[in-house]
């Protein structure tokens, strides 16, 4: 089950335009450089069929980096992007309000996130999801880093959850 996911997982990393070697680097366990730490948390650590609960990525911007929010312009604002999975329907991502900051040759500030930041998603377990067993769900997260001089390629975080479905 968890190699499914994590191949589901590496479909949407290839989907959403990762470089190849990126992922083939995720694949491989060479470091990657992403200028971030993603934690996933639940609300829950089980749940019913038909339950709702909230998954959570806690974004940690590495020392002097910056990541941007909905609304850059000509930049590539963070995105969590779970992969399908039969066992939960997703809700919308529900994103904190970034702080508009100066960057070095843009007129007008932009919106980023310098500070650790939780991205949450409200799930529901589907009706037909069996007590005992165990769900992994994948997620990729997309963002853009930077520090004062420069901008990274936007980089590509898999971040997995997992939830045992209990008796209703």
């Amino acid at each position: 089950m968890k190699t499914a996911a994590f191949l589901g997982s590496l479909v949407v990393l290839l989907t959403l335009g990762a470089e190849p070697s990126r992922a083939q680097a995720l694949l491989s366990g060479k470091p990657v450089v992403q200028h971030a730490s993603v934690t996933p948390s639940a609300s829950a650590t089980s749940a019913s069929p038909g339950a709702r609960i909230a998954l959570h990525a806690d974004v940690r911007p590495d020392r002097s980096i910056h990541i941007y929010g909905e609304g850059a312009k000509d930049f590539s604002p963070v995105r969590l992007v779970l992969t399908p999975n039969a066992s939960i329907t997703p809700g919308k991502p529900i994103y904190p309000k970034p702080t508009p900051i100066e960057v070095p040759g843009t007129p007008d500030k932009v919106p980023a996130y310098s500070a650790p930041f939780r991205i949450s998603v409200p799930v529901s377990v589907a009706r037909t999801a069996r007590p005992g067993d165990t769900v992994t769900i994948g997620a990729a997260l997309n963002y853009q880093a930077c520090d004062d001089s420069v901008c990274y390629p936007v980089t590509v975080a898999p971040v997995l959850w997992t939830v045992t479905i209990a008796s209703r």
